[in-house]
């Protein structure tokens, strides 16, 4: 089997791609399992195992254009990483992103550059504090950092956080699914005022079975929940993020990260085919 070190389905230049796929590698401020810097590369490994075909969507991703534009820098503090993908984004508009992390605080550097009005996320956790271990680019800040954007935040998969965070949360009118009552049906209505989505997905939103990351967290959801985010909201997600993967030997988790960037061509390459 041909491995190489960009994505396997990686067919276009930057000028001409439709999706454009970047990393991230950033995890300094890790607070459990580090290593999440090393999943990048690791899910451009993984993807070379997979068919280039969609079975769920029917849809072949030869015919999609796609760029892999490698690692954006992460020399410094998280100031110089704002700066860095604040320059890469000016090289890419009108394109769909795709980022791959690194930590969850890779999210807050990519939507900061899109406009967006809706921040649908899968995370066991809120990432509602203000500050963590001195920081307010904690992972454990992201979607505080994110609110202060102005956008309004969907979650799925939650089931750790403080009161405090809750507070905040129920404040700010952000809905709140945990593993348990994730409804499509419900999501949907509460997606339908938004016509610009940005999913992130947190892999620690999964159940550890299905995952292995930096902050585990068991009962969380099982991954299919993202095809049905797909068939239903593709047409309304103009970005997306993938982060908190740590690579292990039996390369499980990259291999369903880069799964999921695979189907999310597929249904977002139908979703913008004209129906005949």
């Amino acid at each position: 089997m041909h491995i190489d070190s960009y994505f396997a389905i990686s067919n276009s230049n930057l000028d001409d791609a439709e999706f454009v796929l970047f990393g991230i590698p950033y995890d300094q401020s890790q607070s459990f399992i580090s290593g999440s810097r090393f999943a990048p590369n690791a899910v451009r490994v993984a993807s070379w195992n997979l068919e280039s075909h969609s079975p769920f969507f029917d849809f072949d991703l030869d015919f999609a254009k796609v760029c892999d534009a490698g690692n954006i820098n992460v020399d410094g503090n998280f100031q110089n990483i704002l700066i860095n993908v604040e320059k890469f984004f000016q090289n890419i508009k009108g394109k769909i992103p795709i980022g791959i992390g690194g930590e969850h605080t890779i999210s807050y550097a990519i939507v900061r550059n899109l406009e967006v009005d809706c921040y649908l996320v899968i995370d066991a956790h809120l990432d509602l504090r203000d500050e963590f271990d001195g920081s307010k680019f904690n992972h454990a800040c992201t979607c505080r950092r994110i609110s202060d954007l102005g956008l309004d935040i969907v979650y799925l998969g939650v089931r750790s956080y403080t009161r405090e965070e809750m507070d905040y949360a129920k404040e700010k009118g952000f809905k709140i699914f945990n593993p348990f009552n994730v409804d499509i049906e419900k999501i949907g209505d509460l997606l339908s005022p938004y016509d610009k989505i940005y999913f992130s997905i947190d892999f620690d939103g999964f159940d550890p079975a299905y995952a292995t990351v930096s902050t585990p967290e068991p009962f969380g959801l099982n991954p299919s929940i993202v095809l049905e985010i797909f068939e239903n909201f593709a047409n309304k997600i103009v970005g997306m993020d993938i982060s908190e993967i740590v690579p292990d030997i039996s390369y499980k988790t990259p291999i369903l990260g880069a799964r999921i960037i695979q189907e999310f061509i597929a249904s977002k390459s139908l979703s913008s085919t004209p129906k005949l």
